[in-house]
């Protein structure tokens, strides 16, 4: 999904839980919610998969820029609302995806802020795509936030993201420098 530098800090706190296909098999990936006592041992493996995902076309984010990831999930998991999913095959990461309530993405597209929760990061390793992954890490953090307008940004040449996000039904609600800002309802 990307991040927008410089973001101040937004909502976040979750309670983890597991969500997974009850037909996994041991060669497809699993997605857990995490419990926030828990994230940190989830960090470098979100770092791993950030520095991945987001250094290739159109993120082309720095090795740094995308690794510093882990450390805003970590800032952000003692914010309300924080929700954080990762996906394993195996024992391998191979995605991962966040968010927490917050209401910046909604002040930029110029909407009065409700009870928001913004889906701050997804990615998956390129390996790992094309198996449903994205939308089970998108799926798992939105059924555990909580009900509000959901918001998320992402660069408008991440033709795979705006496709799952449209296909799960956001739909534009601005444009802002390098990044396209989507909302949908809760849906609930």
């Amino acid at each position: 999904m990307g991040t927008m530098p410089g973001r101040p800090p937004c909502g976040g706190a979750a309670e983890g839980a597991l969500f997974r296909d009850d037909t996994a098999r041991p060669d497809r990936a699993v997605v857990h919610l995490v419990e926030r006592r828990s994230v940190r041992r989830h960090l470098l493996d979100v770092a791993d998969v950030a520095q991945e995902v987001f250094t290739q076309p159109p993120w082309g984010e720095s090795v740094a820029a995308a690794r510093q990831v882990a450390a805003r999930l970590l800032a952000d998991s003692t914010r309300p609302g924080f929700v954080l999913a990762v996906a394993v095959r195996g024992d391998e990461p191979c995605g991962f995806a966040y968010g927490l309530r917050c209401s910046r993405l909604a002040a930029l597209a110029r909407r009065a802020p409700a009870h928001d929760f913004t889906l701050r990061d997804l990615g998956v390793l390129p390996e790992a795509r094309g198996q449903g992954l994205g939308a089970a890490l998108h799926d798992a953090v939105l059924s555990a936030a909580a009900p509000g307008t959901r918001w998320l940004s992402t660069h408008p040449a991440a033709v795979e993201a705006l496709g799952l996000y449209r296909a799960k039904g956001w739909r534009c609600a601005a444009l802002s420098g390098v990044r396209v800002i989507m909302t949908r309802p809760d849906g609930r």
